[in-house]
């Protein structure tokens, strides 16, 4: 019961900032997931829970590296990542959902782009298809030829061809043409991915981690047509299960309103040991910082008179209480009590009449760990007077 003491209870706020918390930590382990982003991320966890530890021991050399070490590696980490960085930023702005340039797109173009797929794999071509959406991935291309083309079967097998100086770069097809041949797209830098996939797999896969391009991908080795979008790769086995979900990715509407219990489902049981991971991190986190955080609150303290000579009495028109505010950690003013708390004047060598007697913190008793930010009033007025003379006599 003791330990109980030392844990904050939450309030409503505190339940919906770690709730949201939760799902901030949730959504960039998603995006970070096996990237070196996330080892980084980690590190900085654990220096973070060092940080605070010993700043709650008092430790005041360790604090003041560790003031000085954030102010480096956050300028590092803008430098290191800031493609890591840009990428997040444009997925969390709304701005995004607003300029969309989706359209209806003709049921011949998906079809004739996954018979092409499939006869390239036939004919054990390599090949890498880039279909933008939404974000413009221009800046991630490196070299190629820019052209205006229609998407003809045989201009793209002709491109993929050996003999052609632009095989072994991506085709970029944008709006329904071919807008750029033999670029070379960012690497990406995951390291479990399957030995199988080679070069090009992981080309298309870097791509999708920095955007939201759909790539379709072409093993020349294992006649396999894979699709890349948003780091996740599936492979195909038919050309018309390829066309329907190309269909649905750059051709589909943009915003699905899913069943309320599918919903709730994707919201609690799906990856739920990495959600409830976050939930558990987040909670330790806020009840590590909840414990040291300093609070205020105000409160009203009676005024108790002691030493009172007996041949006097305090008039009810003196201050009976004031009003007193008070700082400390938050478990210590949780757990306070009105009755912890009240105001002790000694009225020692105090003659008849009205006295203004100056209220200081050896007046208050407060349980240790409090301290004491403002005391109104200061002065007090106290008015004694004689004792009645029928009393007297008692």
């Amino acid at each position: 019961m003791s330990l109980l003491k030392f844990i904050p209870a939450p309030s409503w706020g505190d339940l919906i900032d770690i709730l949201f918390l939760t799902l901030v930590t949730y959504q960039l382990y998603v995006w970070f997931k096996e990237t070196r982003a996330l080892r980084v991320i980690i590190g900085l966890v654990a220096l973070g829970g060092i940080y605070s530890v010993a700043k709650s021991w008092d430790l005041l050399l360790t604090t003041w590296v560790f003031q000085i070490l954030w102010q480096v590696l956050i300028i590092l980490l803008l430098i290191l990542f800031q493609s890591e960085i840009r990428q997040v930023l444009e997925k969390v702005s709304p701005l995004r959902y607003l300029r969309s340039r989706r359209r209806a797109i003709k049921k011949s173009f998906v079809n004739d782009l996954s018979h092409v797929a499939f006869d390239l794999a036939a004919e054990r071509t390599g090949a890498l298809i880039v279909l933008t959406r939404d974000d413009n991935p221009s800046e991630f291309f490196h070299g190629g030829q820019s052209i205006m083309a229609l998407p003809d079967p045989v201009l793209i097998k002709s491109i993929f061809n050996r003999n052609s100086p632009a095989h072994d770069g991506a085709v970029v097809i944008s709006r329904d043409r071919i807008s750029q041949m033999g670029c070379i797209l960012p690497l990406s830098e995951k390291e479990d991915l399957p030995e199988q996939f080679g070069t090009r797999h992981r080309a298309a896969l870097g791509l999708s981690e920095v955007s939201d391009a759909v790539c379709i991908v072409v093993s020349e080795e294992r006649s396999e047509v894979s699709t890349v979008v948003e780091g996740q790769i599936s492979s195909w086995q038919h050309p018309d299960e390829l066309a329907e979900k190309l269909t649905e990715w750059i051709g589909g509407p943009e915003m699905r309103v899913p069943a309320l219990n599918q919903f709730f489902k994707d919201a609690f049981l799906q990856n739920w040991k990495t959600k409830l991971g976050a939930l558990v991190l987040v909670t330790i986190a806020w009840l590590i910082l909840a414990a040291q955080q300093e609070i205020k609150i105000n409160i009203t303290a009676p005024v108790r008179y002691s030493n009172l000579p007996g041949e006097l009495i305090v008039d009810h028109d003196s201050t009976s209480n004031i009003n007193l505010s008070l700082a400390g950690r938050r478990h210590r003013i949780d757990g306070l009590k009105n009755h912890d708390i009240h105001v002790m004047v000694d009225l020692d060598k105090f003659a008849v009449g009205e006295h203004s007697i100056k209220i200081s913190g050896k007046n208050l008793t407060i349980p240790a760990g409090i301290k004491v930010d403002r005391i109104n009033p200061q002065d007090i007025a106290v008015k004694l007077k004689p004792l009645p003379t029928d009393l007297m006599r008692d």
